[in-house]
């Protein structure tokens, strides 16, 4: 016998859920790359994930901007659709159609079938976002 979840339960779930990727210092880490993206580039899930450390995650920083704190420019976060194109990757239409617009009016280009021109478009960091504690503290003498 299956016993039901009450509200309160159910929504004390979903904001634990939800909150689990702020609280580790990897979210703090993809927010500061984010902040460094210009505009009228993009970057995908797996190279942001990549640059921080989480070479598999690429799911990690789909919910750690899912949960983005305000003045992120989250729009810059997309999907990879192969070697040369991205997409938005938002399964809400009116979210999509709003990631879409604020990435136009950067000027991010997309090409006939709705899909993002990496070519173009994309954004990687010249210098590694993370650095060991080797290359911070060594000193020439």
């Amino acid at each position: 016998m299956r016993r039901k979840k009450t509200a309160v339960a159910r929504k004390g779930a979903a904001q634990r859920v939800r909150a689990a990727p702020e609280r580790g210092s990897d979210a703090s880490e993809i927010y500061a790359l984010v902040r460094t993206i210009p505009r009228g580039r993009v970057i995908t899930y797996g190279e942001v994930a990549e640059l921080v450390g989480r070479p598999a995650g690429h799911r990690f920083v789909a919910k750690a901007m899912k949960v983005c704190p305000p003045g992120l420019p989250w729009q810059r976060v997309v999907g990879r659709r192969d070697a040369r194109r991205a997409q938005i990757n938002i399964q809400d239409p009116e979210h999509a159609a709003l990631q879409r617009s604020l990435l136009e009016k950067e000027g991010v280009v997309f090409d006939a079938g709705g899909f993002i021109v990496l070519s173009k478009s994309g954004w990687l960091p010249r210098e590694p976002a993370r650095r060991s504690r080797r290359d911070s503290s060594s000193t020439v003498r």
